[in-house]
């Protein structure tokens, strides 16, 4: 199993972090790698919840809420996809920070076709993804942070 560890802070409030990672049905505003993601389960948000997600160039993955603390964590399943996956879970956490929050990302997975697989992991795939969960933090900053999503908005109340 391969583990993936990132993490970023956004200028922004857990709650606001929050509104928008938990708006399932809106990663393709501001990850670059999902050109399509929409809601496909019945329920809306918390665990059960799922979405299909169209990825650029191609490909194509279906994921299920797994647990759901909101404004605190957060983790997906991959139960379906066009990848050469045998399993991957990815979870955030949101941390507090001044005026801020840091959210970490944890991403364990295993690919498909054994020797072959890890060979391609350690190749290519590895670096790939990496790299596709920096430019998906990026996208999250940038989107929470220019207060586009309504759940981004600091509150006027405040």
């Amino acid at each position: 199993m391969t583990v993936l560890e990132n993490w970023i802070r956004i200028n922004a409030t857990p709650a606001q972090v929050w509104g928008v990672l938990a708006s399932l049905d809106t990663l393709d505003r501001y990850d670059p790698g999902v050109t399509k993601s929409e809601l496909i389960s019945q329920v809306p948000a918390g665990p059960g919840a799922e979405r299909r997600c169209d990825l650029a160039p191609g490909g194509w993955f279906k994921e299920r809420v797994a647990d759901w603390e909101p404004a605190r964590s957060l983790s997906f399943e991959l139960f379906d996809c066009s990848l050469p996956v045998r399993r991957l879970k990815h979870s955030y956490a949101l941390t507090p920070d001044g005026d801020g929050t840091i959210v970490r990302q944890r991403m364990e997975y295993e690919l498909k076709f054994g020797v072959l697989g890890k060979v391609m992991d350690a190749v290519m795939v590895r670096k790939k993804w990496d790299a596709g969960i920096k430019g998906f933090f990026g996208g999250l900053k940038g989107y929470v942070e220019s207060n586009e999503h309504p759940a981004a908005r600091p509150n006027p109340g405040r």
